[in-house]
């Protein structure tokens, strides 16, 4: 499992998705070619919502299963 964020450009305000970035880095928006910096995410939340999902099918709905 991984997680998605989704950043948004601050130019033409188009949500980009990027699988949970470890560090600052710059991206460019793939709609308006601009690039902006982007905010790395904490290592620590992202384990902690693994673990509390249980990786994954703990976030399954019961019913479907």
């Amino acid at each position: 499992m991984e997680l998605v964020f989704f950043y948004p450009c601050p130019y033409c305000k188009r949500e980009l998705p990027l699988v949970a970035p470890p560090q600052p880095a710059m991206i460019t928006c793939d709609a308006c070619r601009q690039s902006f910096p982007i905010v790395p995410i904490d290592e620590y939340s992202v384990q902690f919502v693994k673990l509390m999902l249980a990786d994954g099918p703990a976030a399954i709905d019961p019913d479907y299963m």
